[in-house]
């Protein structure tokens, strides 16, 4: 019996030798590289989150950039509209009915009549003298408008007459010594309204902006 119980013995050594040397490396490798693998794979797992992550916010940027590029372009369009708008309204609302109504005003007698006595009397005023002369449009009409001036104004001129010239409405006065004209024809009034009136024409009719 001490024989047998001798061999198990042996063998029972000889077993756990084997077990110690192969089967716990064995087992220890195995859960070192199941370890590893379970660490590689969270770490793929994390990186392929982080890379979603990246894409992600580079496409949120990416489309907010194009949202801001493309609101501008619809922002400048827009603005490229309106202003085209507000000239198209200007110049055909604002310069034809300016227009119309200077030169319908300074067609008329009295009206030109009070221009010449307007200029006459700030050039008095002025301190300047010399030789005046007065043009009105043929359109006026000459007696008419010497009839309209005041007692002693006509008397001014050295024609002692309004004369004819080459402009459509208003008057002209000329200071023949000095080569001297003070211009107050329905051109030059039109273009005095338009700089004075043009700024609140625009304020009231283009109030708002883009």
């Amino acid at each position: 019996m001490k024989s047998v119980d001798t061999g198990k013995e042996k063998v029972k050594k000889i077993c756990e030798i084997l077990r110690k040397e192969t089967l716990d490396p064995a087992i220890k490798e195995g859960d070192q590289m199941r370890a590893k693998a379970r660490a590689d794979a969270e770490k793929i797992i994390e990186d392929a989150k982080s890379e979603a992550s990246r894409i992600q916010e580079e496409a949120k940027k990416r489309i907010e950039e194009e949202r801001n590029v493309f609101q501008a372009s619809m922002n400048l369009a827009a603005k490229k509209s309106i202003d085209t708008l507000k000239q198209e309204i200007e110049k055909n609302l604002f310069n034809p009915e300016l227009k119309k109504v200077i030169t319908d005003k300074v067609k008329e007698p009295k009206v030109v009549a009070g221009l010449i006595q307007a200029i006459i009397t700030g050039i008095e005023k002025e301190g300047m003298e010399g030789d005046l002369k007065a043009i009105v449009s043929a359109s006026v009409g000459v007696d008419v408008v010497n009839k309209e001036l005041l007692k002693g104004m006509i008397e001014k001129l050295k024609s002692k007459s309004v004369e004819v010239g080459e402009i459509g409405g208003g008057a002209q006065i000329k200071i023949i010594d000095q080569n001297l004209t003070i211009d107050m024809s329905d051109e030059a009034l039109k273009e005095l309204f338009a700089r004075f009136v043009r700024d609140d024409f625009r304020s009231m009719i283009f109030a708002t902006t883009v």
